[in-house]
């Protein structure tokens, strides 16, 4: 009898601990970066080119290894340059997929085609370290660590497409993966998201995003006081900062999944600018910024 009062007792302490069950796992920004320098190695990742057909088969086979189900949501988008149609593919990785309780983490994973903010190769494609490749790295090693410690509410993780093959001043030709979507939803649908975008920059900064406040107030500041608890108040700044149109206006607004977007603009800084140009490279990102996306989501995801 003294035996199984023991073992009992010890079966609690472990229980109150997070032992048996699982405490937040901890987040690799090395892991990251090395899924980041892999997408950049595929090359430009412009859908209809080679190293956007390889880095999608990774991308699939990734997910297919690291998660429960796997839904492509393949769909012609439009060149708005050429006028041609181009087939491109959401990936959606799920977790735990017939919960009717469920958020959504996503990023977009296709790149630019045309280096139209920089001085020189303007109509080449580039890189895309930060913008793209950054926010895929952090949700891939996200998709690992949910695969190895369960949460009691489903989660659908979201590679977009077609985010970033839109012309200047067209904004509706942008974001044409995750407008697909929000047209047709794989239900059970999501409460709410985020979308993580540009996050890899060496110079981390990240400030309120004008739709996210109307779209999703609460968390918005949710994840920014995750960031003050986590000593990650110097990169996560509680001032207003530029207004996007990114893959969280058309959940937003379309889906009616209340969206918001982690989001570092100013790349690397207000006086220099990599975005869309040939200087988008992996040198340009860093591990550390990696890890603090990383640490922020999933202190909100282990703490719901």
């Amino acid at each position: 009898m003294k035996n199984k009062i023991k073992i009992f007792i010890i079966f609690i302490l472990l229980l109150f601990n997070g032992i048996i069950f699982g405490e937040a796992p901890i987040f690799s920004g090395n892991i990251a970066y090395q899924y980041l320098t892999k997408q950049t190695n595929f090359g430009p990742r412009n859908p209809g080119s080679k190293g956007y057909e390889n880095c999608k088969k990774w991308l699939i086979d990734f997910a297919e290894k690291n998660s429960d189900e796997v839904k492509l949501q393949n769909f012609i988008g439009k060149d708005p340059k050429s006028k041609k149609q181009i087939p491109m593919t959401n990936i959606i990785a799920r977790f735990d997929p017939k919960n009717t309780k469920r958020i959504m983490l996503s990023a977009h994973w296709d790149t630019r085609p045309w280096a139209d903010e920089g001085n020189y190769k303007k109509n080449e494609p580039i890189s895309g370290a930060n913008d793209g490749a950054s926010g895929v790295s952090v949700l891939l090693h996200i998709m690992e660590l949910l695969n190895m410690n369960d949460l009691n509410f489903g989660i659908d993780i979201v590679f977009w497409d077609g985010e970033d093959l839109g012309r200047p001043g067209h904004t509706y030709e942008f974001c044409q993966g995750s407008r697909y979507y929000s047209l047709h939803i794989i239900k059970p649908k999501p409460q709410e998201g985020i979308v993580i975008d540009m996050i890899g920059d060496a110079d981390l900064k990240v400030f309120f995003e004008g739709n996210s406040m109307v779209f999703n107030l609460d968390l918005m500041i949710d994840i920014w006081d995750i960031a003050s608890k986590l000593n990650y108040e110097k990169y996560f700044i509680k001032k207003y900062g530029p207004i996007m149109y990114d893959d969280h206006v058309p959940l937003s607004y379309i889906a009616g999944i209340p969206t918001i977007d982690i989001i570092d603009f100013k790349y690397p800084n207000e006086n220099t600018n990599y975005w869309h140009t040939h200087n988008d490279t992996a040198d340009k990102c860093t591990p550390k910024s990696l890890k603090i996306i990383g640490d922020i989501l999933i202190y909100w995801l282990y703490n719901r």
